[in-house]
């Protein structure tokens, strides 16, 4: 051992005085807990800004279908298909958007403070609800107007003749030929289901509106109601 000057001895310094090891730093829980709920949050955000987005799509796809209903061009039951499908699908994308809205606006923050982009897509999922209800009753008028038109003509069928020729003669021989009112009475059974099927899918969107008012952020909810009232 070596002495100090002062006289006193120094005692030698052990291997953790001399080597003195970091703590690995602790990250602080809690933060890592907000910071893991804040990244959800925005993935919900943004898988909702999605789903509004693809239902806005739809519905003017669905506005352009609509618009073909009755021209001598379209093809009458293909068209009443395709409609059919694209207001189906509709209906499914509005419900979806709508659980997803409900969903990230209830978890928001403790302050009551909304993100202003879930205000804006609370607008815009109302919009398009709207602009698709209206549609879908624009159909129904138009299928039930052509319906009507339909039947009229079908009421006198014009005969359609034809040319068959004899193998006797030369002379042409004319064949009266009438539409059968068994095909008009299965078509007319088609076009008033789809009316009803209209019906239904409306009363479920204008509930469904109903209910997105409802859920709204206050701010917007009285913004509603003031322009309701």
């Amino acid at each position: 051992m070596c002495s100090a000057p002062n006289g006193r001895k120094n005692r030698p310094r052990s291997a953790a005085n001399i080597f003195q090891l970091s703590k690995p730093l602790q990250r602080d829980p809690e933060r890592r807990e907000s910071t893991e709920s804040t990244r959800k949050a925005q993935r919900a955000v943004e898988e909702c800004r999605m789903t509004v987005q693809d239902f806005n799509t739809l519905v003017a796809l669905y506005r352009e279908q609509v618009i073909t209903i009755g021209e001598i061009s379209a093809d009458y039951p293909s068209l009443r298909a395709v409609l059919h499908r694209t207001r189906t699908k509709g209906c499914t994308m509005a419900q979806a958007a709508h659980q997803n809205l409900t969903v990230i606006s209830g978890s928001g923050p403790e302050d009551g403070e909304i993100h202003p982009e879930i205000c804006r897509l609370f607008i815009q999922l109302q919009c398009c609800l709207e602009m698709f209800i209206t549609e879908m009753l624009k159909s129904m008028c138009l299928l039930g107007v052509l319906q009507l038109h339909r039947k009229g003509k079908d009421s006198y069928p014009e005969p359609r003749l034809d040319f068959k020729m004899d193998e006797s003669s030369d002379v042409p021989i004319l064949e009266e030929h009438s539409s059968s009112p068994v095909d008009y009475q299965h078509e007319s059974w088609l076009v008033c289901t789809d009316i009803e099927n209209i019906e239904r899918d409306m009363r479920e969107m204008r509930n469904l509106l109903s209910k997105l008012r409802e859920t709204m952020p206050l701010p917007l909810k009285n913004q509603v109601l003031s322009e309701v009232s």
